[in-house]
């Protein structure tokens, strides 16, 4: 009798804990904020990192070789067309000016005279007072000498022009944006001396992978961001894409001309290109509050079954998540079109449990 007694108080705890539990899962309404899961389009935006660059960039470099003996524009000055750069020592294109002009000078004597011997044979010629011979060296000499003055006026022009190549000038209004040679040194006719900014438009230029590239479009708008600056943010416009990789992982070159550029924003500056492009294929996502993880690690929401008068009951359901998109986390498997998945207040709930349903972030 005894043991009949110690079986019977035990079952009615047992029933007694049972009862309590169902009360925990399905007596307590809680308020949860939902969402009704709907296949979306979503925009996918990747970042790249570029350099400010520009196509207005001139290397400026002496046309004669020579040593620079005054170097009259200094980094950062603006500069206006025509005007002189630096100069190099020009005594020896002047001596080989002076020279030039000497030695036209006594051509022009020498065409003087032969000249006057030519004509005064021509008329010995027609009296018959020389011969054949004599006359045909006389305009032979007369010809010469004109040939000879003709080449000793290009050494002159060449001199001057070369003594002109002293000195180094702007081709245009810009600013010197780098300074690659000093005063005193010895350069030639190939060595840069200043690298002239022209104020032509800056871009930014970066590589993007194969399978974005033929995504992209050509006056297509993308966001830039200049590191240096605090991460200014400025707008640019697709202007050229490549159609050969560069190598860099089977990358291909872009640029984006910077709309409305500043004048903070220096060539040479590192920047970060967002580039957004539509995605056409739609997908199930559900913010990221919705998301749980067991212990076991796998990743499940609570979706709303039984939904009736706005009251329902949560299951557990395991999903299996894919990329971060702009409108939320991808659900590869786990839900489907139509479902009613807790997106707050997840946290607290239980299996089996009543809710009632706030819709959105109310």
């Amino acid at each position: 009798m005894k043991n009949k007694f110690l079986a019977a108080t035990i079952l009615i705890l047992l029933l007694a804990c049972g009862k309590d539990k169902t009360k925990e899962n399905t007596g307590d309404i809680k308020s949860v904020v939902y969402e009704k899961v709907e296949k979306k389009e979503y925009d996918v935006k990747r970042t790249y990192s570029g350099t400010v660059n520009t196509e207005a960039l001139s290397n400026l470099s002496f046309r004669v070789s020579g040593t620079i003996n005054n170097r009259i524009a200094q980094l950062g000055d603006t500069v206006k067309q025509g005007q002189i750069l630096a100069t190099l020592d020009p005594i020896e294109y002047q001596l080989n000016y002076q020279q030039a002009v000497s030695n036209l000078d006594k051509g022009n004597a020498n065409l003087a005279e032969s000249t006057a011997n030519f004509k005064r044979s021509e008329a010995l010629y027609l009296e018959n007072s020389i011969s054949k011979a004599s006359y045909d060296s006389a305009t032979a000499n007369y010809k010469s000498a004109i040939s000879s003055v003709k080449a000793l006026e290009d050494a002159v022009n060449l001199a001057k022009v070369n003594l002109s190549y002293t000195m180094l000038t702007a081709p245009s209004n810009g600013t010197i944006g780098q300074v690659k040679s000093e005063v005193n040194q010895n350069v030639s006719s190939n060595t840069v001396v200043f690298v002239l900014n022209t104020f032509g438009e800056r871009y930014v230029e970066f590589n993007v992978s194969q399978s974005v590239v033929g995504d992209l479009q050509l006056g297509e708008e993308v966001d830039i961001e200049i590191t240096s600056l605090n991460n200014l943010k400025i707008k640019g416009t697709i202007t050229n894409i490549g159609t050969l990789s560069v190598g860099y992982g089977g990358t291909y070159p872009v640029k984006a001309k910077i709309v409305d550029p500043l004048d903070t924003v220096k060539v040479g500056m590192t920047a970060k290109v967002i580039v957004t492009t539509s995605n056409s294929n739609q997908v199930i996502a559900v913010p990221l509050t919705a998301i749980l993880t067991a212990p076991n690690g796998e990743k499940y929401v609570y979706v709303v079954t039984n939904l009736e008068n706005n009251i329902g009951i949560v299951k557990k359901q395991v999903v299996t998540l894919g990329a971060t998109t702009e409108v939320g986390t991808e659900i590869i498997t786990g839900l489907n079109n139509g479902d009613y998945v807790v997106t707050k207040g997840s946290s607290v709930l239980l299996e089996d449990q009543k809710v009632s349903l706030l819709k959105g972030a109310e």
